[in-house]
Formats: structure tokens, sequence, C-alpha cells
């Protein structure tokens, strides 16, 4: 529910690309555009949608942004005063918006520049209702409290708002509503339409906003409180009294909730999934994109990787005007990368690499792929499966539960699943392979050496609460937070040996990666290099694009890989690039590989070798990112001064690339 008593406001979105996007970037490893736009579609009518940078540089984001609406205005990047230049002209426009389309009156600024809290002022005297949207570390707040409603970007992209809620210093949720409906009491506004409501919770802080906590809509913030407050209904509308103390004392305790019916499994699953970035896509349209990828794939000339043959196939539909294929395009395509159903050129699964196998896929292979990643991603996160409940989720009527049924048996016949009572459990040759994996050697031992917590009992609980524990002291006690990571791990492990059916598998390799995450900086941070690269080396190991856990790991992809490339001058004591944890992994690689010393250049291709091995996917990336540092708009504005730096690394990265997949070096595009 919006805030405002009015239906539908009219919208105008204004974008500081280079702010949020960058600052996303180094925190998370990419922008989600389709996630802002899809928060600010639920909040009315968007009229103007403009987004400000330089396209050269960010090029790779075009096409999302073309696909929402949004229209890219060119700021060419000239030394130092690029930022102040758009943040001008964002300015500018805005302004004139307001003179021009006195219709509007909803402005979003997505930004956390303090430059914008002026033009956030002047709105606001023309009666214009503001909204910020940034990311917590990059927001200014004076810019948060001048807007009506500030955002923080990270609520609307990760998955775990609980651990993240002291760090983006929100407020309390049950404070601040008690002190809002007090507040409409003093005022003889009680019992307060909830709208009315949520104005005076924004008056009072900014930054409050439903999804922050991980509530869809604001109705479902104040269903979740019912123990604080009364809700009536009246029409459509709500209205809220506070709940008093007395009453609340004299309800007797009620009994906990009855265990839900089976059937209520069918939602449990397609939640689960959707939280998992596995979205679920029906079977009629799942099986029209595998079809139409996999004769887009064998009518290339030569062999493409899975996003070249998404762009296709996207084309294709946009020209079809087909929009329910295009729309799950992309989660066809995080299904296939999980699969195991293609062979990619490197042999390691990644959405960039070229496949080999793509004259010899069949629509049967690849549509049971996609289905046993659904229910293997299921089993790993402890969701319990049952054959007949997956058939309204997997299939149409036509199909009867003898499908499911098989499709579980195939995965026990893998090694991947095995059944216990009625439920399945990971199998337990799929926890041992992890464990025993050579990047993972020195964490194993780690795990073998560690104390486990005294008086504890061996659950996911308890792993859980330890890895709480390690996420609090990470910022400010980096040995005590690692053997919290290494506890949690240890117990999780344990867990998932006794077959109990809470334990994620999922979850051990997120307490690994975190644990690595952590004695990796520790051993940064204290000069003592050569202990820290293993340890980078291991969470690189986690960190694949085709593992369940990917969605979780992937923000913290680049600015680990800043601080990797950034050894390879520490270990000669030699100055490397400073504020590593907000660089952009590229820009830090384009420095160290062609720092004035060529002994650090030559080390940090060491180091890329030995990242090669264990993930080339992060070094694809890294090939790709390059690319967007030079692109057809720079080109033409003379930006060559940086040209043979990154020329050299690129060359680098292509050959390596090239030699991994037992081909010939990536053809360079830059002349």
């Amino acid at each position: 529910m919006d805030a405002r008593t009015n239906v539908g406001p009219q919208i105008a979105v204004f974008i500081d690309f280079e702010n949020v996007a960058t600052s996303a970037e180094a925190n998370f490893g990419d922008f989600d555009v389709n996630a802002v736009m899809d928060l600010l579609r639920t909040r009315g009518r968007l009229l103007i949608k403009r987004a400000y940078g330089d396209w050269g540089r960010f090029h790779r984001y075009r096409r999302p942004m073309m696909e929402n609406g949004i229209d890219l205005f060119q700021l060419y990047s000239v030394g130092i005063q690029q930022k102040n230049r758009a943040d001008v002209r964002l300015a500018i426009d805005a302004m004139e918006t307001v003179f021009t389309r006195p219709n509007i009156d909803t402005y979003a600024i997505l930004s956390g520049d303090s430059d914008f809290t002026e033009l956030i002022h002047k709105l606001r005297d023309y009666g214009k209702y503001t909204v910020g949207i940034g990311l917590r570390s990059a927001t200014s707040d004076l810019l948060r409290r001048a807007c009506d409603e500030f955002v923080f970007y990270e609520t609307l992209v990760t998955e775990e708002l609980s651990e993240i809620a002291d760090q983006l210093q929100l407020p309390d949720p049950r404070d601040l509503l008690r002190r809002a409906v007090c507040a409409a009491e003093q005022k003889g506004e009680t019992p307060v339409f909830a709208g009315r409501l949520k104005q005076i919770m924004l008056g009072l802080d900014s930054s409050f906003n439903e999804a922050n906590y991980g509530f869809p809509q604001f109705r479902a913030f104040l269903e979740a409180h019912k123990e604080l407050i009364d809700i009536e209904e009246h029409g459509l509308q709500l209205y809220v009294t506070l709940r008093k103390v007395e009453a609340a004392v004299s309800l007797p305790t009620p009994p906990p909730p009855p265990i839900k019916p089976t059937a209520d499994l069918v939602q449990r699953y397609r939640s689960f999934l959707r939280e998992s970035s596995l979205r679920v896509v029906d079977l009629t349209t799942r099986q029209q994109v595998l079809r139409d990828l996999i004769a887009t794939l064998q009518a290339q000339p030569e062999p493409v990787s899975l996003n070249a043959a998404a762009d296709l196939l996207k084309d294709r539909y946009d020209a079809e005007n087909a929009l329910t294929p295009k729309i799950a395009v992309p989660d066809v395509m995080r299904l296939l990368v999980m699969s195991g159903a293609l062979e990619f050129a490197g042999r390691q699964a990644c959405s960039d690499a070229p496949l080999r196998n793509a004259l010899s896929l069949s629509l049967d292979d690849l549509a049971w792929g996609c289905e046993a990643v659904y229910v293997w991603r299921l089993v790993e996160g402890a969701v319990p499966v049952v054959p007949s409940q997956l058939v309204p989720v997997l299939y149409d009527g036509s199909i009867d539960v003898s499908r499911a049924v098989s499709l579980c048996q195939g995965l026990v016949d893998r090694g991947m699943i095995q059944p216990v009572g009625d439920a399945y459990v990971v199998a337990a040759d799929q926890i041992t392979r992890l464990i025993q994996r050579e990047e993972l050697l020195m964490v194993a031992a780690d795990l073998a050496r560690v104390a486990m917590p005294v008086g504890e009992p061996l659950t996911p609980l308890t792993a859980e609460n330890l890895f709480r524990e390690g996420s609090e002291l990470r910022q400010k006690d980096f040995a005590g937070s690692s053997q919290r990571y290494l506890q949690a791990a240890r117990v999780q492990l344990e867990a998932l040996r006794a077959g109990q059916t809470r334990a994620g598998f999922d979850d051990l390799k997120w307490y690994l990666a975190s644990y690595c995450s952590v004695k990796a900086g520790h051993a940064f941070v204290n000069g003592t290099y050569d202990d820290a690269i293993p340890y980078y080396l291991a969470f690189f190991s986690l960190a694949q694009e085709a593992d369940s856990v990917w969605p979780r790991i992937q923000r913290l992809v680049s600015p680990m890989s800043s601080y990797f490339f950034a050894i390879a001058g520490k270990q000669l004591d030699v100055v490397v690039p400073s504020n590593l944890g907000r660089s952009l992994a590229c820009q830090v690689a384009l420095r160290v590989h062609n720092h004035t010393n060529p002994a650090v250049g030559q080390n940090w291709e060491r180091l890329i070798g030995r990242l090669a091995d264990v993930n080339l996917g992060i070094v694809r990336q890294l090939y790709n990112d390059t690319v967007s540092l030079i692109g057809p708009v720079s080109m033409a504005q003379g930006a060559t001064d940086n040209l043979p730096r990154i020329k050299r690394t690129r060359a680098f990265l292509a050959d390596l690339i090239g030699r991994r997949e037992g081909d010939v070096a990536i053809e360079e595009v830059v002349a």
C-alpha cells in the first residue's frame, strides 16, 4: 500500500547511474536493474525513466536498461569532472519536468550523492513526493533524511535481510510502528488509516520501508505485528489502533501452529525456489524456450555461449512480441548452467563459455536436467520433497506423478540424493566429495581441528547461531569471526553426516565460503600473503556459477578478487592501488598487471593462472569487464591513454582462457 492517499501516482525516475552501479558492483558484483524497477512499478505509473552515464563504459547494462524502457542519456567521461556533470544534468532535467509535466507528483532519485540533497528539498518545495534509492555504504545521511522515503538497494537484492539490518542501521520496526500509532492517538486520528500511518512512520524515519524487512506490501508488514496493533478493514481500507497491553496479557497463550498439510508444500516449493533465484517457469514456456534455444545454438556457424544464445533468443522474442518466453529466458539459462546437461569449453560450467555439445542436444535431456535442478535445490536446501507435490510445481495436469517419482529416482541413481524414510537428503558421497576437493584440503584440516562448541547440540540451529555470531564479529574481530564460521561449518557438516532432515547442504557451502573469505582477509591484513592465497583460492573454488550458493557468494567475488590481485604487489613490498574493497576488480587488475615494476605484473600473471585452475568463470568475467573499459563511445572521444595497458591485459587473459579451453586465444576486438 502506498503511503499516500491518492491512487496511482505518476512517477518520474532519474538515475545517477555511475553512482549506483559502481557502488553496487563493488559490493554485489553487479547492479540489478530489474530489482529496482520492479519496486518502482509497484508504486505507480512510471512516465519518465532516465539514466545518466557514460554508456561506453557501462555498455553491458544497455540491454537490461532498454528492456525496462529506460532512456539512456550519454555523459562523456572527461577527467575528474564527469561526476559533477552528471549531477547537474540530472538536476536540470528533474526541475524542468516539474514545470513541464505538472501531472507528475512523485520523483524517484537513484543515487547516494549528497549533492542531490538540495534537489530533493526543491522538489518537496513544489509539493512533490520524493523517493530515494541507494546503497547504505555510498549514501549520504543528508540525502536520506531529505527524502520522503528512502529504500536501501541492499534490501532489494539480499535474501538474508536480518543479517544486514545492523549494517544498514535500519530503524527498529516495532518501535517505529508503536511511536507512529501513539503519535496518531495524540492527534485524535485513531483508528488511523494505514496509508496515513505509513506517512507518519516515514516522517519519523525516511529510511523505513516494508521491503527493508522482507515484506512485499505495507499490509503484510502490519499483519506481521498483530501482537502490537489491531487491524480493522472497512471496505477496502485498513485502519490501525494500538493493542492495549492489558488486553494482550489477559489473552491465553496460543498453541503452537499445527503442521501444515502436505498440499501446502506446493507453495513452499515455489517460495523457496524463487528466493533461491530459481523462479519456477511453467512447463509449456520452459519447453518452448528449450526448443528454441536448441534451434538457435545449432544454427550458429561457431560455438557460442549461453549468454550469447540468450541475447539471440531475446531479440527473436522481441521481434515476435512474445513477452512470456522472453521473460523466462534468464530463468531457463540459470537452470541450464546448473543442470549438468551441457558441455562447456574449459570443462567448468559458465554462461560465458562456448558450448561444445550443441549439435547433440535433445529436448528430453535438457528438460530432465532443468527439472532435476529444481528437485536437487529443494533437497539441498533441506526442504522435504514429496513427488506427488512436485507435480503441480513442475508439470501441468497432463503429466502424472510417475514422472516426478522417476525424476527423484534418477537423482538417487546419480548419487546426488538418497532416501531417508519418506524424505530425501543429500547423498553422503556428495558431502565427502566437497570436503575432499583439492582446493579445500587446508580448510578440511581446519575443520578436523576446530573445537566443537561445549554443551551445544550438533544441529542446524546451533550452526545458524554460530554463523550469526561470526557475522556480528566480522567487522571488528577477524579471528573470532573465523572461529565461529568454522565451528558453524563443522556443526553443519556433522548434522549432514547424521542425516538430519533440516540440515542444508547449501548452508554448509555458505559457511565454508564465509570462513575462507574472513581467513583470507585476516592473513592479508597481517601481511602473511602466502598464507592468504590458499584461502582465497578455496573461496573462489566455492564461488561457481553452477552452484546453488552462487547467488549468495556473487557479491563477494569482486572485492575478494581485488584483494587477491593486490597480493602480486604486496608480496614484493610494492605499493598497490588503495581502496581495494570499493574498486572494481578489473580496474585493480589493470593497474597491478601494468605496474611500473615488471615483477609485479609477472607475479599477477602467476596468481591469475592459479585462479583459472579453480574458477575459469571468474577469469572470463574479468576479461569481459576489460572489454567494457573501452567501448565505441569512449573510443570516439579519444580515450587512448589506457589503451595499450588494456590491450596487454586483455591479450594475456584471452591467451590464458584459450589455453585452458584447448583452443587458440580469443580474438581481440580492440584494433
